[in-house]
């Protein structure tokens, strides 16, 4: 089963992963300008974008998917969904994955008992309800949600839009589901270098997050930027693009 994927730019192999609802437009200049140091490989996660279903759609078979389309080795960067899918391929198939970036993800998006730093389960289910009804609608609610607070929240909302429109997603309540998976243990048992990144006005996923995160695994790398929301790629490109470099460049000088 073949995820859409596509491949640009030369250098280290590099694999980026979108949100859900959306697809691999979303990453726009900021993918063009990894590609100036990176070879880039973008994966429609399963289900969302120009990508068919994975199987049932269940984690298993969405992280068997992403391996199948993804280079032998590379360093990772997930956004949002798609950071939670990374924890799970890092997991999985350990010897694939070179460094982990996780861009506005949650290991657990999804509050519980001994979790609250996450999005509160009646929010949640709400969103699911909606879905059913309307997805458009569920989808454009998302949409501002996810640039709520920003110092570019216009640009953001704009661009989501756009890649929104476009999109002619499969599987988004499948997808949605995957939202719920618990990857905590795979953040605490990561062999690999992984950083965190997160906006500190993010509505979805809050900065309350990054101190959890680091207990969990205490190698873990936390930055939070001020004046972002769920979309620091966007609104502090510079700093992410950064962040993303100097972690691989640690890679490269100490192997």
């Amino acid at each position: 089963m073949n995820l859409w994927h596509d491949m640009c730019g030369n250098g280290p192999d590099l694999v980026l992963m979108h949100g859900w609802g959306l697809s691999s437009d979303i990453w726009g200049e900021f993918a063009d300008r990894l590609a100036e140091r990176f070879r880039v490989t973008l994966i429609d996660l399963p289900g969302l974008g120009r990508s068919v279903p994975a199987g049932d759609m269940s984690l298993a078979a969405a992280v068997d998917a992403l391996l199948e389309a993804a280079p032998e080795c590379a360093h990772w960067v997930g956004w949002s969904l798609g950071g939670q899918l990374a924890l799970a391929v890092a997991e999985q198939a350990p010897e694939r994955v070179k460094s982990l970036s996780l861009i506005a993800a949650n290991p657990c998006f999804v509050a519980r008992d001994d979790w609250p730093c996450a999005m509160a389960p009646d929010v949640f289910n709400a969103f699911v309800e909606s879905l059913a009804d309307n997805e458009t609608k569920t989808l454009q609610r998302f949409a501002a949600l996810q640039t709520r607070g920003s110092v570019r929240a216009r640009d953001e909302l704009k661009q989501l839009k756009a890649v929104i429109a476009n999109a002619e997603p499969q599987a988004l309540a499948p997808a949605l589901m995957l939202l719920e998976s618990d990857l905590r243990p795979a953040l605490a048992t990561l062999s690999c270098p992984a950083q965190l990144i997160l906006g500190a006005e993010d509505q979805l996923v809050p900065q309350a997050l990054a101190a959890e995160a680091q207990h969990l695994n205490n190698n873990l790398s936390v930055e939070v930027l001020e004046q972002s929301a769920h979309l620091p790629f966007i609104s502090h490109a510079d700093r992410v693009l950064a962040s993303i470099q100097r972690q691989v460049d640690a890679i490269d000088a100490a192997g």
